[in-house]
């Protein structure tokens, strides 16, 4: 899929989002008691967190395969959601379930059948644990983290682009990356392994 192609979904999968929040916000107001549940608290973070995925590829600050995997997460949490409480309110179910379906839409027009079947059988998110030894390796041969190939290796396109265009940010950025380097890693690494944790333990309440 081309660039301008994902700028498109990924602008329609906003609007979608918003007009999920807004129906949440109505949902919430139509709710007499004034206590959320937790299968409507977990939607409002599903949606919340989605959004600013899309704004961060928007801006080029996020790859678009790295939305889409935020999107099967949410999925899959939404998921395990619906089998623990299966108490909720019917119209709350049902909202779930529609906003589930809205996912899976946008997780087959941009990610492709190699994604969708991560819903069907996984019960995790796989990742690829990066390598800090990797990581300094492709900082050492681009030209010493100018061209930015150690930020295309930690899936920050973004950056990646803007230090090729920029000549490492003039050096500075590349210098700093030097010192930063082993963090960033720690950083990717973990953010995919709390993932992948949460995903377990809903999971395990099944």
């Amino acid at each position: 899929m081309r660039k301008s192609e994902e700028y498109e979904m990924a602008l329609v999968a906003d609007q979608a989002l918003g007009k999920a929040l807004k129906k949440y916000d109505e949902m919430v107001a139509e709710n007499d008691t004034g206590v959320q549940s937790d299968l409507m608290i977990t939607i409002h973070d599903s949606i919340r967190n989605l959004r600013r995925k899309i704004e961060a590829f928007l801006h080029d600050k996020l790859p678009m395969e790295r939305v889409v995997d935020e999107f099967i997460f949410e999925y899959q949490v939404l998921e395990g959601e619906l089998e623990v409480r299966e108490s909720e309110l019917a119209r709350y179910r049902k909202f779930a379930k529609k906003l589930m379906a809205s996912y899976e839409d946008f997780i087959t027009k941009v990610g492709g059948q190699k994604k969708v079947s991560v819903l069907n059988g996984a019960t995790h998110l796989d990742f690829e644990r990066k390598s800090k030894g990797k990581a300094y390796l492709f900082w050492f041969i681009s030209f010493f983290g100018i061209f930015g190939f150690h930020r295309f290796y930690l899936g920050k396109i973004g950056t990646g682009i803007g230090w090729i265009l920029s000549g490492g940010v003039l050096g500075l950025g590349a210098l700093y990356d030097l010192f930063a380097l082993s963090s960033m890693v720690d950083e990717h690494n973990n953010y995919h392994e709390l993932k992948a944790a949460r995903l377990k333990q809903l999971n395990s309440k099944k």
